[in-house]
């Protein structure tokens, strides 16, 4: 009877180890089978980070592994329990992301078992940043850059200038020039020649002049803090201009990442669309030494034929028939653009046009709101939240513009925004109601400019700072 007893023991420790050792293995692969998910949403993770980053465009497709040839580059991240392989792909019409993550560990139910894996995977919708606050105050001004000339600045003919206005320089008055209202922020001198040059009027004076140079009118003595002896009259007259920066810009960043743009096709496209650039190279290795003025012959913006060029960034479509531009995000041109259609045209939308050229308008109007009747723009409905295109050029001219000008406005009128590297010029008959920043501003005979204030601008708009898109979280998780 004792040896059946210790032979039905014996049985039981047996059996009971069994179960035991196997509970372990079960247990074991279970933890592995949990550090393996984890590993997998790790690499999710590390792929959300390379989308986030400020210095990347969620919008470029070859962010996680894509490349030139079509292939897919896997990456493979090691951590102290294992390993994670991860890749993205990019749907450029959608703007969707498709992400995938396997994690692996080591299986611990033997040797010579194969690795536990977890695959995950998850979309990742983009948004194109298309706006942003304004950052630079500049925007809200009539602003000219240059310093160290007699003047670095000019008014004259019969200009009365009616927006604020911003000189870094020294500014000049001649002929009938006149400045009706402000306020005026002058950091140099400011010089009157004749008797109708005036900076308001003892009956209307301006709310705030501020000039830090002085003052002269006429022949009469230099004066260094400027008052009604130089038949300059404001509530508020000192010689303490706040200081407001020249906006700068992103040349580089945006010729880059601009789209519709050189590194940006078109994806829905019909007509004579842009040609944004012709040496650009791969946009899987872009290089801002191709941003080098390439396009010789302009680009008209306004042909006699509509197109159409849509990317998940941005737009620049023409409609010739009902003569409205849509613009939406950023564009870069290697080149110079201009509008000559001799027609009244509106723009919908908002967003910045950089050329490497000039920009130029001619025997035009583009408007952003038209008046009643429809044959001039309207200032007071233009509400430039959700409508203003913003005009960047950096070419010194001596093409289709002047040698010196960037920009030029000649018996047109245009609403918007201007900024030219070098001048800007707003020729005889010409208006531009808006914002302008230039080297220097040359405002025509008979112009009398106003414009609202800007608090929206557009992403590209200079002196913003660079934001691209954005992903945003992870949806539509599976494995």
């Amino acid at each position: 009877m004792a040896v059946g007893v210790l032979g039905c023991l014996t049985l039981m420790g047996t059996t009971l180890m069994y179960y035991s050792n196997r509970t372990l293995r079960s247990a074991a692969y279970s933890g592995a089978d949990s550090g393996s998910y984890g590993l997998a949403e790790a690499g999710i993770n590390e792929m959300m980070a390379v989308l986030s980053r400020p210095e990347n465009n969620a919008l470029k497709k070859y962010l996680l592994g894509y490349q030139a040839d079509g292939t897919t580059v896997h990456t493979v991240s090691q951590y102290a329990t294992g390993a994670v392989e991860w890749w993205g792909t990019l749907d450029e019409a959608s703007a969707v992301w498709s992400l995938t993550s396997i994690g692996k560990t080591k299986n611990p139910t033997g040797a010579g078992q194969s690795q536990i894996r977890r695959k995950l995977t998850a979309k990742v919708p983009v948004t194109p940043t298309l706006t942003q606050p304004l950052n630079n105050p500049a925007w809200n001004y009539i602003y000219s850059s240059r310093t160290g000339n007699t003047c670095d600045m000019t008014l004259q003919q019969s200009v009365l200038l009616r927006s604020p206005l911003y000189v870094n320089g020294n500014l000049c008055l001649e002929n009938s020039a006149a400045i009706t209202s402000g306020p005026r922020g002058v950091k140099g001198k400011l010089a009157l020649a004749q008797s109708a040059n005036a900076v308001c009027s003892a009956a209307a004076p301006m709310n705030e002049a501020y000039i830090g140079g002085g003052c002269q009118w006429k022949n009469n003595p230099w004066h260094p803090t400027c008052s009604s002896a130089d038949n300059v009259y404001a509530t508020i007259l000192d010689s303490s201009p706040t200081e407001i920066a020249a906006p700068t810009v992103s040349w580089d960043a945006w010729y880059l990442n601009a789209s519709p743009g050189p590194y940006f096709p078109c994806l829905t496209l019909s007509g004579a669309v842009p040609t944004f650039d012709n040496d650009q190279g791969s946009a899987a290795t872009p290089n801002v030494a191709k941003r080098n003025f390439s396009l010789i012959n302009p680009f008209n913006l306004t042909p006699s034929g509509s197109y159409t060029c849509r990317t998940a960034g941005g737009e620049l479509s023409w409609n010739a028939l009902a003569h409205v531009l849509t613009i939406r995000g950023t564009i870069f041109i290697d080149g110079s653009a201009y509008i000559s259609n001799g027609a009244v045209n509106t723009y919908q939308g908002q967003g910045t046009i950089y050329v490497s050229g000039t920009f130029l308008i001619k025997n035009s109007t583009l408007c952003a709101h038209l008046a009643a009747g429809g044959t001039t723009c309207d200032t007071a409905g233009w509400d430039p939240t959700p409508t203003v295109l913003v005009i960047v050029a950096t070419g010194p001219g001596g093409t289709q513009v002047p040698t010196g000008d960037s920009i030029q406005v000649v018996s047109s009128t245009y609403q918007g925004a201007l900024y030219g590297t070098n001048a800007v010029d707003i020729d005889t008959t010409a208006q531009a109601i808006g914002p302008i920043v230039g080297s220097t501003v040359y405002l025509g005979q008979s112009t009398a400019t106003s414009f609202p204030s800007l608090t929206i601008a557009p992403a590209g708009m200079p002196g913003s700072r660079v934001i691209y898109a954005q992903p945003n979280p992870p949806q539509l998780y599976g494995g």
